[in-house]
């Protein structure tokens, strides 16, 4: 199957921000068996129209983490932007399929954050309908995020989060954004504050984020991989920043309604619930064009409520799962009636075969799509050849 190539129109609207119109996108999988016959099977989605959310999931070594990277590359190729958080290394150049290796690496732009500070508008109030945020609005959202990972309390949130609006107020003077915070938690007269301050050295000592200056944003919309590696942070600080990123893109991207696609590997290690960002992101995304591609090796580390969330995106690839999680894969992709022949297909299943279930399936040259549940054979590599 040939790639549909769709050229973006970009236009400056009254507000300053730059508009992307919606594409049509389109993600060659594999072949669909049929009896004698075999089909090529694809996904075809609309930003901004369709519930652009994939949810692959699958034991190690059963082939996920390939069609998510064939996936990348094909959106990418698409002129559709790429956010990737790389949370264990599994994005990293040795952990690419070597059949597609060379596409991806031609596509991908690598952010050590480790290394080097990477930009962001995070202190940036954003628009909010005829308003722009106020500055308390801007730090609480930060320190939220901050103080739920560091298990703090509302009252330490709110502490948090009125040291942090001087920052914001003085976000000209204070690029850095992590050293200023540190330093004004440490010289508050409060000694409640300065306590925070000492629990959160061991993140805000890291120079990670550099603020951007006002009327930017810190947003990659170039045709790329765009990975950003935070896996060589302590796993409580790799949360953190991680969850950080992902709340800097989603005020961005809905500020500027550009259509994007957020990919998070080893996606078990985030909060999905409620509230939470990647929560948001899958049950709100569509209304701002972002789409997201979330990869798990295992249903079981889900709470219930974030389970339900997973449910809710609107394509699903299922490779072979571990005996134990059969039957809580079963529930996920069928209705009780036939959950029973959907565990004895993901028992039968073989790497590279997955249980696919989406409204926007395409099989074959069919115009309409399939919504049943399907099994495919991935055959990637052939997919990006062109």
């Amino acid at each position: 199957m040939d790639m549909v190539v769709v050229t973006l129109q970009l236009f400056q609207p009254k507000g300053g921000y730059l508009m992307i119109s919606r594409p049509e996108i389109q993600a060659f999988l594999g072949t669909y068996q049929e009896g004698a016959e075999k089909f090529p099977v694809h996904l075809q989605l609309h930003p901004g129209v369709d519930p652009f959310s994939i949810f692959l999931t699958g034991s190690s070594g059963s082939g996920k983490s390939t069609a998510g990277q064939c996936m990348a590359i094909q959106f990418a190729k698409q002129r559709t932007p790429l956010l990737a958080l790389d949370l264990g290394h599994t994005l990293s150049p040795d952990h690419i399929c070597p059949p597609l290796s060379s596409e991806f690496e031609a596509l991908a732009i690598r952010h050590d954050l480790y290394n080097e500070p990477v930009a962001t508008d995070i202190l940036n109030p954003k628009p909010c309908g005829s308003n722009t945020e106020s500055p308390y609005d801007t730090a609480y959202g930060l320190c939220q995020i901050i103080g739920q990972n560091n298990r703090f309390g509302p009252a330490q949130i709110a502490s948090l989060t009125a040291e942090v609006k001087t920052i914001v107020e003085r976000r000209e003077i204070c690029p850095h954004i992590f050293p200023s915070i540190l330093k004004a938690l440490k010289s508050s007269t409060s000694a409640n504050v300065r306590m925070l301050g000492n629990r959160l050295e061991p993140l805000l000592q890291h120079d990670v984020f550099e603020r951007r200056q006002n009327g930017s944003s810190s947003l990659p919309i170039s045709p790329h991989i765009h990975i950003f590696d935070v896996s060589s942070y302590p796993d409580t600080i790799r949360t953190t920043l991680a969850e950080l990123l992902l709340y800097d893109w989603f005020r961005s991207a809905c500020a500027l309604q550009i259509p994007i696609v957020i990919m998070v590997d080893e996606v078990q290690n985030l909060r999905l619930g409620r509230g939470t960002v990647l929560n948001r992101i899958i049950t709100e995304g569509r209304k701002f064009s972002i789409g997201s591609m979330l990869i798990s090796q295992s249903l079981k580390g889900f709470a219930p409520d974030e389970q339900l969330a997973l449910s809710q995106t609107g394509t699903k690839l299922f490779f072979k799962p571990p005996l134990t999680e059969i039957r809580a894969c079963s529930e996920m992709l069928a209705e009780p009636v036939r959950r029973s022949g959907t565990v004895e297909l993901l028992k039968k299943l073989k790497v590279g075969q997955c249980l696919l279930l989406s409204d926007f399936t395409y099989i074959g040259d069919s115009l309409q799509p399939s919504s049943d549940c399907i099994q495919v054979s991935i055959n990637f590599p052939t997919s990006i050849i062109e």
